[in-house]
């Protein structure tokens, strides 16, 4: 459950920083090149834009908030199945 409300929030994330890319470019081509750099490379592309352009801080907190939640989430998944071994 926990990993997929992380997916959720990073998916939203993800596509508010193409729009904000999108919104935010001076040229056609530096639109399309930062709108392909955060729809690919979540998170790292996010920060770059973040760092490069001084834009999208909430989305790109979204998108880390969401990564480390199907960190998590798949992480405490993976022990809950386990039985304790038998003597």
């Amino acid at each position: 459950m926990l990993a997929m409300l992380g997916w959720l929030l990073a998916i939203v994330g993800a596509i508010w920083l193409v729009i904000t890319a999108i919104q935010t470019g001076k040229t056609t081509g530096e639109k399309v090149i930062w709108a392909l750099v955060n729809f690919f490379c979540q998170p790292l592309g996010g920060i770059v834009f973040y760092f490069m352009q001084k834009q999208g801080m909430i989305p790109l907190l979204m998108v880390i908030a969401g990564w480390l939640l199907m960190v998590l989430g798949g992480g405490l998944s993976a022990f809950s199945n386990m039985s304790p071994a038998a003597p």
